[in-house]
Parts: C-alpha cells; sequence; structure tokens
C-alpha cells in the first residue's frame, strides 16, 4: 500500500519552510553551543512524508540549522517514543536538561495535557514554572512551544472541538504568560499557522508529518533570529549567555 502524501509543493517554495541561506542570515552572531529539546511531545521513530519534504525530525531541523552558524553546536534531544505530561518531563527529563549545563532549551509542549480529560490549567501552570524556572537559573536561554491546531485529531473527538480550543489558547496564555515573567520566549504554533490540520499532521494524527516538521523547525529558527535581532537593537536586552559571557 503506497505511503500517504499530501502535495504542496517543495520546501523551497513553501512560506512556512526557511529558504535556501535563511538560517544564515537569521542566526550570524548567534552566541549558542549547547541545545537540549525536551518536552511532551514524540520523537518519531519515522515522520510521515509529505512530498517534497523530507523525513528529518523537527529538532534536528534547529540544531542543522544552528550548526550552519557554528558546526561545533552539541544538541541533546530527551523527546521519547511517546507522550509524557508536563509533570512527567519536569521530573524525568528535566534533571538530564540541568546536567547537560546547555545555554539554550527549546521546550515542546505538544498537547498532551491539554488532550486529557481530566485537563487541569492550574496544574499545567505549576509544571511548567518548575521545567522554566530551573533552566532560567542554570544559564539556559528558553523557548515554549506549543502545538498546531489540535481539533482535528483523534483524541479531539472525545471533547469536543470547542472544548479543545478552549484549552489550547488556555495553555497558549499560560504559555506566553510565563514566558514573559521568567524572561523566555514562546512560539504558538496553532497562531502562527492556522492552516487546515491534514497538511502538518500525520495519517494518525500523532505527530506532524514531513511538512509539519518542516514548519514547526521554521518557525522555532525564525523566533530564534527575531531573539537575536531584538538583542542587537535594544538596549539593556541580553541572552542568558550574554549575561554569563
Amino acid at each position: 500500500m503506497p505511503e500517504p502524501s499530501v502535495s504542496v509543493g517543495s520546501e523551497a517554495n513553501d512560506p512556512g519552510c526557511l529558504r535556501d541561506g535563511e538560517a544564515a542570515r537569521l542566526l550570524g552572531g548567534l552566541r549558542w553551543r549547547r541545545l537540549v529539546v525536551l518536552g511532551d511531545g514524540r520523537a518519531p521513530r519515522r515522520v510521515e512524508r509529505v512530498q517534497g519534504c523530507d523525513r528529518t525530525p523537527w529538532y534536528d531541523r534547529v540544531a542543522d540549522a544552528l550548526r550552519v552558524v557554528d558546526p561545533r553546536l552539541a544538541c541533546l534531544s530527551l523527546l521519547g517514543g511517546r507522550e509524557q505530561s508536563a509533570a512527567a518531563v519536569r521530573s524525568r527529563q528535566l534533571p538530564r536538561a540541568l546536567a547537560f549545563d546547555g545555554d539554550l532549551a527549546v521546550v515542546q509542549l505538544a498537547g498532551h495535557d491539554v488532550l486529557h480529560p481530566a485537563f487541569d490549567q492550574n496544574a499545567l501552570g505549576t509544571e511548567v514554572v518548575r521545567i522554566v524556572a530551573p533552566l532560567r537559573e542554570h544559564g539556559y536561554d528558553v523557548m515554549l512551544v506549543t502545538p498546531f491546531d489540535l481539533t482535528r485529531l483523534p483524541g479531539a473527538r472525545l471533547l469536543g472541538e470547542k472544548v479543545l480550543r478552549t484549552r489550547q489558547r488556555v495553555q497558549s496564555d499560560i504559555c506566553a504568560t510565563l514566558a514573559l515573567r521568567h524572561g523566555a520566549l514562546h512560539v504558538d504554533l496553532a497562531a502562527r499557522h492556522p492552516a487546515p490540520g491534514e497538511e502538518v499532521w500525520s495519517t494518525d494524527g500523532l505527530v506532524p508529518n514531513s511538512r509539519g516538521q518542516a514548519i514547526l523547525a521554521a518557525t522555532v529558527v525564525r523566533a530564534l533570529g527575531q531573539h537575536l535581532r531584538a538583542i542587537r537593537t535594544v538596549p539593556g536586552l541580553r541572552s542568558s549567555v550574554d549575561r554569563a559571557s
């Protein structure tokens, strides 16, 4: 049986994906040397292919983009083979992230807690703080990434579109508020890419397909580029790495 495929053209002409030379232009002068990726999302064993997009996972794409500027960059991905709660990320992944002694952490909040029937927004906020605050205290620049629109996923049918949209907005608002409070960054994929779900999700709805992986990575890289640009242009705004150097 042929592999599912969506025809959307190639990455080179997809505005959601990085263009040739874009990473070098955005990230020139970066100071990050050690990247850690953690979160509640899955590390896909095999990314579902979309025509024109290779299967490289988003976190490897981000690392590759950073290595365009500095080939010495080290990257540790702590994402597992299944979804985890934010509490599990804090208890299982955070100690390893802190021991890695890096300077940039990308925290993926893929929606596991949001899709849980017993979603508790206060508990989620508490766990996010317990992840972000220690990373910041250890000198990390931190980016929180909230997911694409979840309403087309299999788990959404149990909750209903209205409930899930509300929950996803709550999650995004929590992350935006806490990022501001703790000097972190926040990327909301649902707000930045409100495209039909079938264009970014695999057919089983468990992880983004190869186009979704490319768009997720491009969005992270572009947000990092905006952050670097702000550091250069806004007096007094400096990254964790700058403060430590």
